[in-house]
């Protein structure tokens, strides 16, 4: 087992996961808009994967705006990337110290893995529509950017720091 003699607040994670959020979808709007044509296919595709109305939704459907695809997918978007900031900051601090590697490149490469082989049948629609160099380049981009934005806050001494004498009370 290893503790961290540091750890960084919980609100590094959500920082972490804010800022990630921010480059994910950067990245996924820009492939919308250069690939597919609409900033709206990423969002609704997100969106897809709750809303029954998109799961035989042809091309031409995805690309356009659906308001309601668009506040859930931020929902989801949001409340996932926080989550996974907040993750990021608990085991950042228990891995080789290289953040942006663990969070900008392993943990996004093994992530996408996970997906790319069950996202067939947990909801083939969505599926057949996700361009995958895409989809791990907006991974990658939620890694660097949540990553490097947990990096920058200032750790926080755990007990491990201290003495036996101290810690024993």
């Amino acid at each position: 087992l290893r503790l961290p003699v540091a750890v960084r607040p919980y609100s590094a994670g959500l920082r972490g996961g804010a800022a990630g959020a921010v480059a994910m979808a950067i990245v996924a709007c820009a492939y919308g808009t250069i690939a597919q044509g609409s900033p709206w296919l990423p969002i609704n595709l997100l969106a897809g994967t709750v809303l029954p109305t998109f799961e035989q939704a042809s091309l031409a459907q995805l690309q356009r705006f659906d308001p309601t695809a668009l506040g859930l997918a931020t929902l989801m978007h949001v409340g996932l990337s926080l989550l996974v900031g907040l993750v990021y900051a608990a085991l950042l601090p228990m891995l080789p110290d290289r953040p942006l590697l663990w969070g900008g490149v392993v943990a996004p490469l093994a992530w996408s893995a996970v997906i790319g082989m069950s996202l067939g049948s947990v909801d083939p629609a969505l599926a057949q529509h996700v361009s995958w160099p895409w989809f791990i380049a907006s991974q990658v981009a939620f890694g660097i950017a949540a990553g490097y934005a947990i990096a920058q806050i200032e750790p926080i001494a755990t007990l491990q720091s201290l003495p036996l004498v101290e810690r024993a009370g």
